[in-house]
């Protein structure tokens, strides 16, 4: 039964919600008031932001026991034991890596049923 290994597709929500930052970030920076000149570096300085960011999200996982390890599509890997902390919601979850950061499994990535046990 143990270990499980859960192998995760590649997911379309990191550039939906880079999108949705910039339009935000877009928005605030037209309705603040600044003048055009410091408007534009503002929003140039957003753009390069944006497209450096890529939030860590796992190639696979394997759940066993007493530990659970990730590998990032970036080529790290980690490994957590319990306690960690996670947030679950409907469709997706995010598990919170020491000195990594927070690591997001999104809802395209996998079935519900394939993350049974990294829900458990």
């Amino acid at each position: 039964m143990w270990p499980r290994r859960v192998e995760l597709a590649g997911s379309r929500y990191p550039r939906r919600l880079r999108c949705a930052a910039l339009g935000l970030g877009a928005a605030a920076i037209l309705l603040s008031g600044l003048p055009l000149s410091l408007a534009a570096l503002t929003g140039l300085a957003a753009l390069v932001a944006a497209r450096r960011w890529r939030p860590a999200t796992p190639r696979s996982v394997d759940v066993t026991p007493g530990a659970v390890r990730l590998s990032l599509r970036d080529g790290r890997r980690v490994t957590l034991t319990p306690p960690f902390r996670v947030m679950l919601r409907e469709h997706w979850l995010a598990l919170h890596c020491p000195r990594r950061g927070w690591v997001w499994v999104f809802p395209d990535q996998a079935g519900p049923a394939a993350l049974t046990p990294l829900r458990q």
